[in-house]
């Protein structure tokens, strides 16, 4: 944890002061790992811990692990002590991070859902350390290699295929006399079946657009999300 005692800046920097960094080296850097964790450091660098909340404080330790810029980073459970709002931001903000900093980082959690939407990679490990299997997230949803990995996962796998599937320009539509005007929203190319399927719930009409960028790809409809999860299941 933090120390408590320790303004915010200063527990960020002690990791480098460890390592030899100067005083004033270590402060500038810490501010810009603040502000690299969505942290403003004009506000919460001379803060103490205790005047954050607890997705504030998770930021702050993922800074001080930064500090160092391993190679590898283990966090255990991070977003485990909060509240399940704070937990996808905090998430989002992770991935955020990893498409940043392309670091390699080991995770652990008991969150199947945390699991799948993080991870390039799962590895499922059952009583006593034995890694029950190891695969993509599709594959350890569609394929459990084992009935414990089937009653992790869940009787709910299919739909959590949902998040782990990116949209296939194979399942857009043309715009077909439709105007942008008639779409309910549009997403980007990039996001999952499940971003997508929510785009939909929440538009007045049946259809969402598809972009990557300033280009227009297509439309996406209720039968294109049925038809690309349907596929994904094959594909496993």
């Amino acid at each position: 944890g933090l120390f408590p005692h320790q303004k915010i800046a200063v527990n960020v920097a002690t990791v480098l002061s460890l390592l030899g960094t100067s005083k004033a080296q270590a402060r500038a850097r810490a501010l810009e790992l603040l502000e690299l964790v969505g942290l403003d450091p004009d506000t919460y660098a001379d803060r103490y811990p205790h005047q954050l909340s607890g997705g504030q404080q998770q930021r702050v330790g993922v800074a001080r692990a930064l500090a160092a810029d391993p190679p590898v980073l283990l966090m255990d459970e991070p977003f485990g002590a909060v509240d399940p709002v704070i937990r996808s931001r905090l998430q989002d903000e992770f991935l955020r991070l990893q498409r940043e900093l392309h670091k390699t980082v080991v995770l652990v959690t008991h969150d199947i859902d945390e699991a799948v939407r993080l991870g390039d990679r799962v590895a499922v490990f059952a009583t006593g350390g034995r890694m029950a299997q190891v695969g993509t997230p599709a594959q350890v949803l569609g394929r459990p290699a084992d009935d414990f990995v089937a009653d992790f996962v869940g009787s709910t796998s299919s739909l959590r295929r949902l998040a782990v599937t990116a949209i296939d320009a194979a399942h857009l539509e043309p715009l077909d006399g439709l105007t942008t005007g008639d779409l309910g929203s549009v997403i980007e190319a990039e996001s999952t079946l499940e971003e997508a399927l929510a785009a939909l719930l929440r538009a007045d009409s049946n259809v969402v657009g598809v972009r990557r960028g300033a280009q227009f790809l297509g439309v996406l409809t209720p039968n294109g999300v049925h038809q690309a999860l349907r596929e994904s299941l094959r594909e496993v």
